[in-house]
């Protein structure tokens, strides 16, 4: 039993650092305050020609990306990682 539970907590431990780095990696990306700035002008650009006149500023531009971050990190882990990890355990 004692294997059992060594092999599962080896592989906990393997997904906790891929998806720390993959998250880690993408926080410095999703983070970064120049694409802050590209968001913030291409969402009010965008949002005018449709005629709304909405601007994301403060929490609720760390919000927006921050929401960005958590769906990026879930495709990522999920379609990126998964495939990589088989490839690699071949």
């Amino acid at each position: 039993m004692s294997k059992v539970l060594d092999q599962a907590a080896t592989l906990l431990n393997e997904k906790l650092v891929q998806i720390s780095l993959v998250g880690a990696i993408l926080f410095y990306i999703v983070a970064s305050p120049a694409l802050f700035d590209l968001v913030k002008g291409l969402l009010t650009k965008v949002l005018a020609v449709v005629g709304v006149d909405f601007k994301l500023e403060g929490m609720k531009l760390v919000l927006f990306h921050s929401v960005v971050f958590g769906g990026l990190l879930y495709v990522s882990t999920k379609y990126l990682m998964g495939p990589v990890v088989k490839l690699f355990k071949k």
